[in-house]
């Protein structure tokens, strides 16, 4: 096939599925090569019977992303199989290509990659002994779910997860449908690796929320504790118009936020802030930069402001039980000034004081 057919990073493989739409096309017309032709009717004696399913927008999206997240499985598998084999650069890739261009273009097999309603092992292709463990949350509370290496998962309703019965030597992947919060048990020789469709997060040990539902517009992880890493991946679909943004780390009260249509990926506070250290919050007659430092500690965000400016400004201030943005608030009130919030930080806009 092409030699532009696969696109690799560090992480392993993606395809390009405007090549996909390519192969298909050129098959329906006659037009592809000899090595298209045998892969795609490979694919038609390997799916078996001929189903021709009608799909509303919703399904076929669900179908798409079990799709892809089975051709990344396939990579990943094979390759940390053999690390040093490169032979799955051409077999498997092709085969799961070939797959998808035949279910997505013509709906055939296209059944084998719906969610199932219950959990169940499933077993790969790239090793006889890889066993996946399939588990969509179709009730309508929260499912927990104890992973092979003791990390917690926290299944939202209308959410997927897919997980190795055994995680391997080098890694640990789990693949992310929906909504869920990871509680991941620390291991600095296997990363703990969250796929989802727009998205790869990559931690070592700590706990924070992925959320990316099928057909959402944005993917957010937000971080509670540690840190994670969070990379883009290609999105079927999303204009490939330029570079994808590079990686970003997120903090406690930070959250990644990806838009695969504008190629965006943002780091935000998160909503509400939680407290991070103790701190009591009542100022009799405080500067207002010490103030606004006791903020910047407790909540482990930061927030620039003009420390000369404000350094003879005092307050006299009870802040218990408000949130982070509610004592800025009141701060700000006080003393005629507001804030912003910029790539993750605060930034604090003050009139200032005249000294005594």
């Amino acid at each position: 096939m092409d030699a532009e057919f696969c696109r690799f990073n560090t992480y392993g493989y993606y395809m390009n599925q405007t090549d996909l739409r390519d192969v298909l096309e050129r098959y329906q017309q006659g037009t592809c090569t000899t090595e298209e032709k045998r892969l795609v009717e490979n694919w038609y004696q390997a799916v078996g019977e001929e189903r021709e399913l009608r799909l509303t927008p919703e399904e076929q999206e669900t179908v798409r992303l079990n799709l892809w997240n089975r051709i990344a499985e396939q990579t990943i598998n094979t390759k940390e199989a053999d690390p040093e084999d490169q032979s799955w650069v051409a077999a498997p890739v092709a085969r799961w290509a070939a797959a998808a261009v035949v279910a997505l273009g013509l709906g055939l097999g296209a059944w084998q990659f719906w969610p199932a309603a219950k959990p169940q092992t499933v077993a790969t292709t790239a090793t006889a002994s890889a066993q996946w463990v399939v588990y969509p949350n179709t009730s309508q509370q929260v499912v927990n779910i104890t992973l092979p290496d003791s990390s917690r998962v926290q299944l939202s309703p209308g959410s997927q997860l897919k997980y190795p019965r055994t995680f391997g030597a080098k890694q640990r992947p789990v693949y992310l449908v929906g909504k869920a919060f990871f509680k991941v048990q620390r291991d600095t020789t296997r990363p703990f690796q969250v796929y989802t469709a727009q998205m790869l997060t990559t931690v070592l040990g700590t706990s924070f929320t992925v959320q990316a539902y099928q057909g959402q517009k944005k993917a957010v992880v937000e971080v509670k504790t540690g840190r994670v890493r969070v990379s883009p991946r290609v999105v079927a679909n999303a204009p490939i118009s330029k570079a994808l943004p590079a990686a970003i780390v997120v903090l406690p009260n930070q959250q990644a936020v990806y838009s695969p249509e504008r190629q965006q990926l943002q780091r935000e506070l998160v909503a509400q802030p939680v407290q991070l250290k103790s701190q009591s919050f009542v100022f009799d007659d405080r500067p207002v930069p010490e103030v606004l430092t006791a903020l910047e500690t407790a909540y482990g965000v930061h927030i620039v402001f003009d420390n000369k400016a404000l350094a003879n400004c005092t307050v006299t201030l009870a802040l218990r039980n408000k949130s982070l943005y509610g004592k800025l608030d009141v701060l700000c009130k006080t003393l005629g000034a507001t804030y912003e919030e910029v790539n993750a930080q605060i930034l604090f806009h003050g009139p200032g004081c005249q000294g005594s």
